[in-house]
């Protein structure tokens, strides 16, 4: 006959497998998303993640907001930039990429209403993605912001810096 101390010892085996569970299936919900033209967290046309690759040319346009006129892309999601970045040189990858997926491109970026086609570029990433750029900023989405008009990453420190949203001059906004 087991003892009641036993039993206890059991069942908490399958709750700790539960708990591994649904913690990888957030990992793996948190890190979906392909190109920029796939499902992602922001349904049709979402971010592309770092191991995706691009499957379209993306668009960078500009949108007046609550923190004013900001760079979007062609859905009008919020785009933003890394301080921790050097000019033309990505600093975030692996868990930073989750959190802020890079905005990819599979060729020259469309530069949209209000937004200066010469301060366009893109950098090629080490996982041999392409990323877009503005006044060689790379440009990333944040994973918190749930639609298109969200800017909830905004003076966040997250990854050893802050993240900010883009004016259309280039300049952080904040």
């Amino acid at each position: 006959m087991r003892s009641w101390h036993g039993t206890k010892g059991l069942l908490r085996r399958p709750l700790v497998a539960l708990a591994a569970l649904v913690a990888v299936g957030a990992l793996a919900a948190a890190c979906g998303g392909n190109g920029s033209g796939g499902g992602g967290i922001y349904g049709g046309g979402g971010p592309a993640s770092t191991g995706g690759g691009p499957t379209g040319v993306a668009t960078v346009t500009a949108a007046s907001t609550k923190l004013g006129m900001v760079l979007v892309d062609g859905s009008g999601r919020t785009l933003y930039l890394f301080e921790k970045d050097q000019p033309d040189q990505s600093a975030c990858s692996g868990a930073c990429a989750a959190a802020w997926p890079v905005d990819n491109s599979s060729g020259t970026p469309k530069a949209g209403s209000g937004v200066q086609a010469s301060l366009l570029g893109t950098i090629k990433r080490s996982d041999n993605t392409t990323q877009v750029t503005y006044n060689h900023h790379p440009l990333y989405y944040y994973s918190g912001d749930s639609q298109a008009g969200q800017q909830n990453g905004q003076g966040l420190n997250a990854f050893g810096a802050t993240w900010f949203v883009v004016a259309p001059t280039g300049a952080k906004v904040g």
